[in-house]
C-alpha cells in the first residue's frame, strides 16, 4: 500500500470528511474545496490522492443528504 493510499484510508475512518460535509449542508464550492484540502495538508493527511478525496466527500453527502431528507 502506497502512503498515498495509507492516508486516504487513515482519513476514510476519521469523521473530518463528514464534518465538512455536514458543516457545508452537503453543498461546497471550489473554495471550500481548497480549503479542506490544504486543512488535509496541515493535519498530515499528504500526500494523498485529492481526486479519492473528492469521492469520499461525494459518498459522505450521499449519507447526509439521506439522513437528512426532509
Amino acid at each position: 500500500m502506497t502512503k498515498k493510499e495509507e492516508n486516504l484510508k487513515k482519513l476514510s475512518s476519521k469523521v473530518i470528511p463528514m464534518n465538512f460535509v455536514k458543516k457545508c449542508e452537503g453543498r461546497w464550492t471550489h473554495s471550500d474545496w481548497e480549503v479542506f484540502c490544504s486543512s488535509l495538508k496541515e493535519k498530515g493527511y499528504t500526500p494523498i490522492d485529492f481526486d479519492q478525496v473528492g469521492l469520499l466527500l461525494e459518498e459522505k453527502r450521499t449519507i447526509y443528504l439521506e439522513k437528512n431528507k426532509k
